[in-house]
């Protein structure tokens, strides 16, 4: 397995960066579940700012401008086992049943918190990969 690889598929949280229509950016923590080419990520349950999930900044922005870019890093006192991957695409919210379905079954997977807080009903947001730059113990590449 490559570093960007495992890195998508084990890392734990990630950095979402959304921005709105005046390019004011708004990063925030995420859970996700990476099923190439795809990102998927919920609006979930846990406790936000807002009681609305509309309501939310970043839902907001993704609805006015769903240019969005994702950090998943791993950090380590050693600096040689450094490593991150960005990638730069478009998020939407998923309709689909079947590809909810599939995210929402890949996420469970993932975090097992999700048994106790299903994520039936609750919004996927997939963000559709256009350029990926990954950095590991070197230069960057892209």
């Amino acid at each position: 397995m490559d570093a960007e690889h495992e890195l998508l598929t084990t890392a734990r949280v990630a950095h979402l960066a959304t921005s709105d229509q005046y390019a004011v950016p708004h990063v925030v923590p995420i859970v996700f579940a990476w099923l190439a080419p795809f990102l998927y990520t919920p609006i979930d349950a846990k406790p936000k700012r807002a009681a609305d999930w509309r309501s939310l900044r970043r839902v907001r922005n993704i609805e006015t401008n769903g240019k969005v870019s994702v950090v998943v890093d791993r950090w380590d006192e050693d600096w040689n086992r450094l490593g991150w991957v960005l990638l730069e695409g478009v998020a939407a919210f998923v309709v689909d049943e079947a590809e909810t379905a599939r995210a929402i079954a890949a996420l469970t997977v993932k975090y097992p918190q999700y048994r106790a807080m299903p994520l039936d009903g609750c919004p996927i947001v997939r963000i559709t990969v256009e350029r990926t730059v990954r950095w590991s113990g070197g230069a960057p590449t892209d």
